[in-house]
């Protein structure tokens, strides 16, 4: 005897656009479909593999060739180059001096020097004007002459001719001088005025042949021409 289900099933509500006799789709939902290529593995980044240490870069090719060498006179003009250059800017302000102050040392320095020269020529020049014998007047004329500028020795010409080589013709003069002392009275750095004292002895007839000396003081005017002195002026004191 079979037996019958007292609960038959009902039949299923199709569902809307579906088609008679389809077959029921499983009740368990499939998702998108999962293709390898999307498949990510997690990366444990603690064993991650440390990065490969970079070796330093080569050195590139040493130039080894030797430097060309200076020729020497351009150093040697380059030496006097800076020499000149250090001098003109340094040199007038050393030890604070300016340059009015350096000028001014400059000039002093000059006429130190003529108070030192001037006077050694200042007594040549007097033992030969001032001393002559009859017997060579002309040469010691010239002599005399040669210590002279052109202006003073054109006076001096004037009157020994004139006067002096008449008279000593005559009297048969022989005249000596020697210079005792000298002193600078007033000084330029081209002008010097110095003092003389000089004995000068004459034997003549005029004193019947015995030597007489005199003391004499005179003042000679030294000029600079170039790199001599020469004598400007005589003025007896």
């Amino acid at each position: 005897m079979s037996s019958q289900n007292p609960n038959p099933p009902r039949p299923r509500r199709r569902i809307a656009g579906e088609r008679k006799g389809a077959r029921p789709v499983a009740a368990e939902a499939v998702g998108p479909t999962e293709t390898p290529a999307d498949r990510t593995e997690a990366v444990d980044l603690t064993k991650a593999p440390a990065p490969a240490p970079q070796s330093p870069p080569e050195p590139g090719p040493v130039d080894t060739a030797e430097p060309r060498p200076v020729p020497w006179p351009v150093l040697a003009g380059l030496g006097l180059l800076a020499a000149v250059l250090l001098v003109l800017a340094v040199g007038p302000f050393v030890d604070g001096m300016g340059w009015q102050d350096y000028e001014t040392a400059s000039e002093q320095s000059e006429v130190d020097s003529a108070r030192r020269t001037a006077p050694a020529v200042a007594e040549r020049a007097a033992a030969a004007i001032l001393a002559y014998d009859y017997k060579s007047l002309e040469s010691d004329r010239n002599a005399a002459a040669s210590y002279m500028t052109p202006d003073y020795r054109k006076q001096y010409l004037d009157t020994f001719d004139g006067l002096v080589l008449k008279l000593a013709v005559k009297q048969k003069a022989h005249v000596e001088a020697s210079v005792r002392a000298s002193g600078v009275s007033a000084a330029g750095a081209d002008r010097v005025e110095v003092l003389l004292f000089v004995n000068q002895t004459t034997t003549s007839t005029a004193n019947s042949g015995e030597p007489q000396t005199a003391l004499h003081r005179v003042v000679f005017s030294m000029v600079r021409q170039g790199e001599s002195w020469r004598v400007d002026n005589i003025k007896p004191l």
